[in-house]
This record gives structure tokens, C-alpha cells and sequence, in this order.
């Protein structure tokens, strides 16, 4: 045999040499491609979904924006502002125009029963009616008292405007309100306590909006401050001032609806010179102003230390997340957060108290109660749901609102923390009364929402035929 015949028959022997020399890259190879392919499948299903733009018409977008009411507290609506000194954010909200839903009746129902108060709630009401360019259709005063002068007050001034309705409750207390004021299955219904003396432009609007894109919520509450579940949220917000007394009060200097004063900026500030601070314990408070009791306190005023360090030194730093806690039984810590509120209303910086969480695309601005108890001060209810449960809403109605059904029913109780208005005060808070806070409040009110037109109670029941 030729040497030229056995040439094929040699590379065939060489053949397991080359491949045991090449294994290692067929080796890599077998396992790289594979793994290549994995990665590039992961890459492409992983990115998120882009959507086709709309090509809904601009009149089609305005009907559909009328339909069903926007998202609520979508950052993309709330304007975005820098806090100068501190360097921390805040949202205001002021500019947000919201489209009132059609179809839907708003009806106020006012837990009434103190005039003194009711004439600031009743300014801020009339410029809410929807005749005014606000939300509400009707407001029904709901009076849960026997004072005569308190009945005579709320009959004169339902009959001031055409979507007041006044409504004597003569027996069942607050249950009887229920009964007889939530009567509409399909309504939305704002109810609010009497003492009510601020509420925010866009605060009604955006406590509906909440409600109505919130089908799980059973209640949806304003952020409401001094409210005691919320007062240790505001402290933390940094929504709350270092505010200390004025322990030996400066009468002439105290705000009257005379003077108009209610600017914090106007305030002096206090001197720890003048006055060595030392925070006593929370039930001697009135110790301070040189009283042995607490009705003794004198009417004064609260001033700032504008000074931060400060605040851990002043009643809000007791501040507990707890519907019956210190925010409840305290009135200093209302005090002084009366006056921060009134500080954030002059600089026009709501937006301390705002909760606004979540990615750009899914930023919510609710804050869930999660079981906890919480004061309904201001809230939004649909008619349907009280209606379905109006036998069960005797005795405390707030635990029954806000704990019980929420729980039987697997519904949430939402905060609307865009929705600030301000509640004066409960039952063991009566020393605020001996501060200048509601000659403020008036003087705000009178000021910059109903110029020289709020109903005063004095001047309403004297101009009545019959006076009382």
C-alpha cells in the first residue's frame, strides 16, 4: 500500500488527540452561549412596559377628567418647593386645580351645638357652597342642643344663604344625627364638629377626591390639627414650632378682634433672659403663670423661641400616637399647636404637614389608621355606609366609625394628609379658652376669607324680631 493511501486513514487517528486538546473550549462553549441567551431574556423582560402615547382628544380628556375624579395626591398635581433655611422639601398644594365629580351631591353636616365658635366654621362653610365656587351642595346644621341662644344663632343663619338647612335633633344626642341628617344613599356627606376654625381652600375637595378613589375606605378624615392621633405625626413632620407661654401676660398686647392681630411673625421672640424655661410636669402646667389651679390661669398668649434646639423642651415633645394620650388631655400641646399652624399659615407652608409617600408614578399622600382610633373631627362618609350601618351607630360613634365596622367590614379608615383644617378643642383642653388663639383664628378669617362678614353671634341674635 502506497504511503499516499494511509494519509486519510491517519488524520481519522488523530482525530481523539485534537478533540481532547479542543474539549476545553467546547466545554465553555456548551455552557456561554446558553447563559448568553438567559441574560438577554432577562434584560428584555425585566424593562418596564412603555406605553403607547393617548390619542384621546383633548375634549375627550376634559370629559373623562369630569367623570372620574383624578387620583388623589398624585405628585405630578402638587407643586414641588424648597425650604430655604433647613434645606428640607415640602409640597404646597394651593395652585392644584381639582374637577369636582357631576352627579354626585356634597352635603356638610355641622355637629352643632356652641355659637361662639360655629360663626368661624359658618364663614369657611359659605365659601365651600357650591354656589361660591366650592363642593357644597348643602349644609345641614345639625343642632344637638337645648341653649335657646344656640338654636336662635343656627335658625338665623340657615337663613342666610339657600343651601343652609337648619335641623333641631331633639332626642337620640349623635346617634339622632345620623338618623335623621344621613339620609341619601348616593351623597357623599363632610361631617365636621362645630369648632372648626380653619379649613384649608382645597381641604373639602381633596378629602372628597380621597373618598371617592378609595373604594376599600370606609371613612376618610381631613389632617386635622389637634387631633390626638395625628399631634405626634405633626410634632415628628416637624409641622410644630418651639412655642413656650407667656407667663406673665402683656394684656394690651394680646390679640382682640379690635387690633386684627393673628401673624406670628408679629410675635416677639422669648427671651431666655428674661425668662429661665424649665418645663414642668404636664399636669402642673398652670404652676407656670404662679396659679394653684388650673382655672386660674390667666388669658395670655403663646411666643416663639425661634429657636429649634428648643423644642424638645416644650409640651410637644409629649406628644403620643394615641386617641386618649397627652395630645388629648393636655391643652398645651394643643396650644402650641394651634399657634405653629397659625406660624405654617402665614409663610403659606401647609406642607409640613403633608404625608406625600411612594414613587413619582404611585406617590399616594394617605396616611392608614390600620385599626387605631382616631377623633372625627372632619371626615367624608359615603350615604351607603351609613345607611347599611346606622343601627350599630349608637354610644360612642367614633369607636363604632373608626375601630369597629372597619374591622367587620375589612374597610380602611384613610387620613387625606393634603386636607388640613384645624379643630379647637375637646373637653379637657378648656385652658385654651384662656388664650388669644380664637381672637387669631377670627382675625385670619376676617382678614383673608370673609372680609369684615362673619356672622357674629352678638350682632345675628340681636337683629332677631323676638331676641332671646
Amino acid at each position: 500500500m502506497e504511503f499516499a493511501d494511509l494519509k486519510p486513514l491517519r488524520r481519522w487517528s488523530d482525530f481523539p488527540r485534537r478533540l481532547t486538546q479542543n474539549s476545553r473550549w467546547i466545554y465553555i462553549a456548551f455552557f456561554a452561549v446558553p447563559g448568553l441567551l438567559l441574560l438577554f431574556l432577562s434584560y428584555t423582560y425585566l424593562q418596564p412596559p412603555t406605553l403607547a402615547p393617548s390619542r384621546t382628544s383633548a375634549d375627550d380628556q376634559t370629559h373623562l377628567a369630569v367623570a372620574t375624579p383624578s387620583p388623589t395626591a398624585e405628585l405630578s398635581s402638587i407643586t414641588l418647593h424648597q425650604e430655604g433655611e433647613a434645606g428640607a422639601s415640602h409640597l404646597d398644594h394651593s395652585t392644584t386645580p381639582l374637577v369636582r365629580p357631576e352627579g354626585i351631591r356634597i352635603v356638610g353636616v355641622v355637629f352643632y351645638g356652641r355659637r361662639d365658635r360655629s360663626s368661624l366654621l359658618e364663614c369657611y362653610l359659605r365659601k365651600n357652597l357650591a354656589s361660591n365656587g366650592g363642593w357644597l351642595d348643602e349644609v345641614i346644621w345639625a343642632a344637638n342642643t337645648e341653649d335657646k341662644e344656640d338654636i336662635a344663632y343656627g335658625e338665623e343663619i340657615a337663613k342666610t344663604v339657600d343651601e343652609y338647612t337648619f335641623m333641631p335633633i331633639n332626642d337620640g344626642g349623635f346617634s339622632g344625627i345620623y338618623f335623621k341628617a344621613f339620609k341619601e344613599p348616593d351623597a357623599i356627606y363632610v361631617k365636621m364638629d362645630d369648632d372648626i376654625v380653619f379649613i384649608d381652600q382645597s381641604a373639602i375637595p381633596r378629602l372628597v377626591n380621597t373618598l371617592m378613589n378609595s373604594p376599600r375606605a370606609l371613612i376618610v378624615s381631613s389632617n386635622v390639627v389637634n387631633n390626638p392621633a395625628l399631634g405626634w405625626v405633626h410634632y415628628h413632620m416637624r409641622a410644630v414650632h418651639p412655642y413656650v407661654p407667656e407667663v406673665i401676660p402683656e394684656h394690651d398686647s394680646l390679640s382682640t378682634k379690635e387690633n386684627g392681630a393673628w401673624r406670628a411673625s408679629e410675635l416677639p421672640t422669648w427671651n431666655e433672659s428674661d425668662s429661665k424655661w424649665q418645663m414642668p410636669e404636664l399636669d402642673n402646667f398652670y404652676s407656670l403663670f404662679g396659679v394653684n389651679e388650673k382655672t386660674s390661669v390667666p388669658k395670655h398668649r403663646w411666643i416663639p423661641t425661634r429657636n429649634l434646639t428648643y423644642l424638645y423642651q416644650t409640651p410637644v415633645a409629649s406628644s403620643e400616637y394615641d386617641a386618649f394620650g397627652n395630645n388629648l388631655q393636655h391643652w398645651p400641646l394643643a396650644a402650641q399647636a394651634h399657634y405653629s399652624l397659625l406660624q405654617n399659615m402665614e409663610e403659606r407652608r401647609l406642607g409640613r404637614y403633608f404625608m406625600v409617600h411612594g414613587s413619582d408614578e404611585e406617590a399616594i399622600s394617605t396616611w392608614d389608621m390600620r385599626g387605631s382610633r382616631i377623633s372625627i373631627n372632619f371626615m367624608a362618609v359615603r350615604g351607603i355606609d351609613i345607611l347599611n350601618n346606622m343601627m350599630k351607630l349608637k354610644g360612642d360613634d367614633e369607636h363604632i366609625l373608626t375601630v369597629e365596622l372597619p374591622k367587620q367590614l375589612n374597610r380602611a379608615v384613610l387620613v387625606e394628609t393634603t386636607s388640613v383644617v384645624a379643630h379647637f378643642a375637646f373637653g379637657p383642653q378648656k385652658n385654651l379658652i384662656k388664650t388669644d388663639l380664637l381672637e387669631r383664628y377670627h382675625n385670619y378669617a376676617s382678614e383673608m376669607i370673609c372680609p369684615n362678614s362673619i356672622l357674629e353671634p352678638e350682632a345675628v341674635l340681636a337683629q332677631r324680631p323676638n331676641s332671646v
